[in-house]
């Protein structure tokens, strides 16, 4: 949709930055866990009625999904899988 190229122009030059730093901080990993985190909770929220986590795991995984797009579209295999094996180094 119309909407849908809109948002991904406005958000492409900071999805950008964060494929540039991804193999330093990873952040990518982050919010897969953050994604994670919430698939957990989603359950119980629905049974109270309590929508908080089904937002935040809504919205954890439309940017991963943006941010998978930029990936795919900008880089090679082999870099693909440098982001994807990021390890902590503290």
């Amino acid at each position: 949709s119309a909407d849908l190229k809109l948002l991904e122009e406005a958000t492409i030059s900071v999805c950008k930055s964060l494929v540039e730093k991804n193999p330093r901080t990873g952040n990518l990993g982050s919010l897969i866990k953050v994604f994670l985190s919430r698939t957990k909770e989603l359950k119980i929220s629905a049974e109270c009625q309590n929508h908080l986590f089904i937002w935040q795991a809504h919205n954890a995984l439309f940017i991963i999904c943006c941010l998978l797009k930029v990936f795919i579209s900008q880089m090679s295999e082999e870099e693909l899988q440098l982001h994807f094996t990021y390890e902590d180094k503290a």
